[in-house]
C-alpha cells in the first residue's frame, strides 16, 4: 500500500518560492538615525506602549535582565548589541578540575581522586573528580557582585551507566550541595515558588537522572559578598563543573505571567521557569510593578542587531515570552550565549528569519526533557523558521506548533546528551524542507510520538560519535529517528502518517580506536514506530563505513521495536550491510521494504549481505512478517545475514513479460498464464496494447526453519511454455506465432 498521493503543485510552488539557498542571511546592520516618531532606547528598562517603534541609540547592558516589552511594538536594535547578565560575575576557580585539585579544600575528602574522563566516564572536559561516600570538598571563595538576585550553586554528576545500577535507579550517584558565606556560615534559603515553599539551599541527597546532569541549589535574596560551595558525596560518585553562577536572566522578556519555578526538583519535574526574579506575586504569577503585563493577541517584532549573554551562566534566555497569544517576529538577529541550560529563544510561537544562533552549551541539568534547545518554540500555534543558522547547543530547534514550516536553515548541532537532535519535530502536520543538517557531533531530526509531518528536500551529513555520558557500549547518531516506544495501533501517543522523501543522506561510520570495546553506530533512519504507517521513499542514501572490518556499524535503515512501516523507492549506495531488520532495539513486524535500489559502493573492501536480521544478544529481536518486494541490487545479490531465531519473511520479485510475434511485433490481447512451482495458477491476464504485462511474484517464504519455495514458475502464452527462476527483477521476452 502506497501513501496518499503527494500534491506536486504544493511542493513545486514552495521550492520555487524558496530555492535551495541556506547560506547565512544574517548581516550586520548600520547604525541609523532615529526616524520621526521612533522612540529612543539608550538603557535597560520597560518599553510597552502599543503601536510604538523603539530603536537603540547605543549598545546597552545590564547585570541582570535587560529589556521588557509590551505587545504590538517593534524593537529595532539598529546594529547595536544588547547584553544581559553582564555583571562581572566570577567563577569558582578550577570548577572543572582541569588543573587537578588546585584551589579545592579536600581535607574532608580522603577518597578524592582526579580521573581522566576518556578512561573513566565521558562528561565535560578532560578531567573529573571521583569521590567516595561521605567525602566533602569545599571551593575557594568568589564574589557574588549583585545582591537580591538568583544564583545557582551547581554540581555536575555523570551518574552510573544503566547496566551498573542493577535495575534500581535509587542506586545512582547522589550529592548534597551547600553554600557558605565569607564567615563560614551555611546559607539556608527558603523560597516561595509558584506551587509551594521549599528549602532551595542547601539541597541534600539528590541525583541526576539517567544520563547525567546537575544538582542545583537556588540562592536568592542574598547580599552581595563572598561565598563558596561545598559538595558532599552521598555515595561513590563522579563530580564535575562545580560552580556558582547567575541564573534566570533574559535579554528581552515579554510577560503575560511569570512562572516562578526554579528549584532543583522543578527542573527534574520539567516545570517551566520564567522571570522568577521579576515576580511580584508567586501565587498569580504577576510581575513586579513597572513591567508591562501582556494580554491578548498581538505581535512583537525584534530586528537588526546582537543579543548577547554577558556571562557563562546557568538557566538563561536571550528572548523569553510567556504571552501565549503574541507572535514573536525575529528578523536579522544574532544570538551569542553560553552556559548550562542556556537558550537563545524560548517563546510560545514565532516567525524567525535571517537569524544566527551561536550557542555554547556543554551539558544540561536534566537531559530527559525536550526543552533547552537553542530555540524552543513550545506553544501549539504554528511557527515558521527560515533562512537561519544554528551553531551549537544541546539540540538546535524544538517546535510544537501544528502546521509549522521549517525551511532553508543550516543546523550545526553539538549534542553531547542523549536525544537532543538538531530538530525535535513535535508539531503535527508540519513541513521541514530545504534545510542542511551538518552536526559537528550528534543527530539530525527526531519525530517522537507525532503525526503527519513531511520531511523533504533536506541534506543530512551524519557521522558516528564517540561514547556519551549515558552510553559507553553502543551509541547511535541518526539523521532521522521516528519513534513512539511501542505505542498501540492508533494511539494518540503514536507516531504515524509521517512522510519522509526526496532527501539526501551522507552517513559516515568509524571505529574509535581509543575505545576498543565501544560500538559506534550511524544511520540514516532509526525506525521504531508501531502505532500506524509511516512512509520513507524517494531518498538518496550514501553509507561510507571508514572501518568496515571492525565492529563499527553504519546503516541506511535501522529497524526495531516497530510494527509496519513502508520503505520504498530509495536509492542506497553502501560499502557495508545497509539494512538491519529486528536490530538490537527490538523486534520488527510487518515492515514493507520494496522497490529500493541497493548498490555496492566502489569503495567496498569486504563482501556483505544487503540485509541483517535479528540480534543474537537479545532473544526478542525477531523479524515477523517482513516483506522484501522487488528491490534492485547492483554489484551484489540479495541475501540475508539472519540469526538462528524465529524470523518470518517473504521475498518477491517483479517480472515484466513482453510478447511479440516472429517479426518482432507486439502482440496485444495475448493470454498469459503463470503457474508456481506446485502447478497452482497465480495469474491469468491478457497483454496490454504494448504486448506486455508486469507481475510481482513471491520467490520464497520463511517461517523459522521452514522455507516454502514458489519458484521456478511456468509461463504459458498461447502454446508457448517457459520455465523461469524468479530470484531477481527481470524482463522476459516470449515469441509466439
Amino acid at each position: 500500500m502506497k501513501p496518499p498521493q503527494i500534491n506536486p503543485y504544493l511542493i513545486v510552488t514552495l521550492c520555487m518560492i524558496f530555492p535551495l539557498i541556506v547560506n547565512a542571511q544574517y548581516h550586520e546592520s548600520e547604525h541609523n538615525n532615529l526616524p520621526d516618531g521612533v522612540i529612543a532606547v539608550s538603557g535597560p528598562g520597560s518599553y510597552g506602549n502599543p503601536g510604538s517603534t523603539y530603536m537603540l541609540t547605543n549598545d546597552i547592558t545590564s547585570d541582570r535582565s535587560t529589556l521588557f516589552l509590551g505587545k504590538d511594538v517593534t524593537l529595532d536594535l539598529n546594529g547595536y548589541t544588547l547584553t544581559y547578565a553582564d555583571g562581572k560575575y566570577e567563577h569558582i576557580p578550577n570548577y572543572g578540575f582541569e588543573e587537578g585539585l588546585k584551589g579545592w579544600d579536600v581535607s574532608n575528602a580522603p577518597g578524592a581522586k582526579i580521573e581522566n574522563t576518556k578512561e573513566i566516564h565521558e562528561f565535560i572536559g578532560e578531567k573529573i573528580l571521583r569521590l567516595k561516600a561521605g567525602d566533602e570538598i569545599a571551593s575557594a571563595y568568589i564574589n557574588l557582585p549583585v545582591a537580591g538576585r538568583s544564583y545557582y550553586a551547581m554540581c555536575g554528576l555523570t551518574g552510573h551507566y544503566y547496566q551498573d545500577l542493577g535495575g534500581d535507579m535509587a542506586n545512582d550517584m547522589r550529592v548534597s550541595v551547600y553554600v557558605d558565606d565569607e564567615a563560614g556560615k551555611e546559607m539556608r534559603c527558603t523560597t516561595n515558588y509558584g506551587d509551594t515553599t521549599m528549602l532551595s539551599c542547601p539541597v541534600e541527597n539528590r541525583s541526576a537522572r539517567l544520563g547525567g546532569g546537575f544538582v542545583i541549589a537556588h540562592l536568592n535574596n542574598l547580599p552581595a559578598g563572598k561565598y563558596r560551595i561545598r559538595v558532599k558525596a552521598g555515595n561513590d560518585c563522579l563530580v564535575d563543573q562545580i560552580d556558582i553562577r547567575p541564573a534566570m536572566d533574559v535579554g528581552i522578556g515579554i510577560i503575560e505571567e511569570t512562572h516562578p519555578m526554579g528549584h532543583n526538583d522543578h527542573l527534574y519535574n520539567r516545570n517551566h521557569s520564567a522571570f522568577f526574579d521579576y515576580t511580584g506575586d508567586v501565587s498569580t504569577g504577576t510581575p513586579v510593578p513597572g513591567i508591562p503585563e501582556v494580554k491578548g493577541v498581538g505581535t512583537v517584532t525584534i530586528k537588526n542587531g546582537v543579543i548577547k549573554n554577558g556571562s557563562r551562566a546557568v538557566l538563561s534566555w536571550g528572548i523569553q515570552s510567556t504571552a501565549g497569544d503574541v507572535r514573536i517576529i525575529l528578523d536579522n538577529l544574532k544570538f551569542i550565549t553560553s552556559g548550562i541550560n542556556t537558550v537563545a529563544v524560548d517563546v510560545p510561537h514565532a516567525t524567525i528569519i535571517n537569524c544566527r544562533f551561536e550557542v555554547q552549551s556543554p551539558f544540561i541539568i536534566n537531559r530527559h526533557g525536550s526543552e533547552f534547545y537553542a530555540v524552543d518554540l513550545r506553544g501549539l500555534e504554528a511557527s515558521e523558521v527560515s533562512f537561519s543558522e544554528f551553531y551549537g547547543g544541546q539540540g538546535c530547534l524544538v517546535f510544537k506548533g501544528k502546521h509549522s514550516i521549517i525551511h532553508h536553515n543550516h543546523f550545526v548541532n553539538r549534542q553531547t546528551v542523549t536525544n537532543h537532535y538538531s530538530i525535535m519535530a513535535m508539531g503535527d502536520s508540519s513541513m521541514v524542507f530545504e534545510n542542511r543538517f551538518e552536526p559537528e557531533i550528534g543527530s539530525g531530526l527526531e519525530i517522537f510520538r507525532h503525526k503527519h509531518i513531511e520531511i523533504f528536500n533536506n541534506l543530512f551529513r551524519i557521522k558516528a560519535a564517540p561514547p556519551s555520558c549515558e552510553y559507553h557500549e553502543h551509541y547511535s547518531t541518526n539523521a532521522i529517528r521516528v519513534a513512539d516506544y511501542g505505542a498501540e495501533l492508533g494511539s494518540p501517543r503514536g507516531c504515524f502518517g509521517n512522510r519522509i522523501y526526496n532527501n539526501k543522506f551522507y552517513i559516515s561510520g568509524k571505529k574509535f580506536e581509543q575505545y576498543p570495546e565501544y560500538i559506534p553506530m550511524a544511520a540514516a533512519f532509526f525506525f521504531s514506530t508501531s502505532a500506524g504507517e509511516n512512509y520513507i521513499f524517494g531518498n538518496q542514501i550514501y553509507i561510507e563505513q571508514e572501518d568496515p572490518e571492525t565492529d563499527a556499524e553504519a546503516y541506511a535503515f535501522y529497524i526495531g521495536n516497530s510494527r509496519g512501516g513502508q520503505l520504498f523507492n530509495n536509492r542506497i549506495i553502501s560499502n557495508v550491510t545497509p539494512i538491519w531488520v529486528a536490530c538490537g532495539y527490538g523486534s520488527a513486524t510487518g515492515t514493507l521494504i520494496s522497490e529500493n535500489q541497493i548498490i555496492r559502493s566502489p569503495t567496498t573492501v569486504t563482501d556483505f549481505q544487503p540485509v541483517r536480521m535479528g540480534w543474537i544478544e537479545r532473544r526478542d529481536c525477531l523479524a515477523k512478517d517482513i516483506e522484501f518486494r522487488s528491490n534492485d541490487f547492483e554489484g551484489l545479490d540479495f541475501g540475508i545475514d539472519a540469526t538462528a531465531q524465529h524470523h518470518s519473511y517473504s521475498v518477491y520479485w517483479t517480472m515484466a513479460i513482453n510478447v511479440t510475434d516472429k517479426k518482432g511485433k507486439e502482440v496485444s490481447g495475448a493470454k498469459v498464464v503463470i503457474l508456481n512451482k506446485n502447478g497452482e495458477e497465480v495469474l491469468s491476464k491478457w497483454t496490454n496494447d504494448n504486448g506486455s504485462i508486469s507481475v510481482e511474484l513471491p520467490e520464497y517464504k520463511v517461517d523459522d526453519k521452514s522455507i516454502t519455495y514458489l519458484s521456478p514458475y511456468t509461463i504459458l502464452v498461447n502454446k508457448k511454455k517457459k520455465e523461469v527462476s524468479v530470484n531477481r527483477n527481470q524482463e522476459l521476452s516470449i515469441i509466439v506465432k
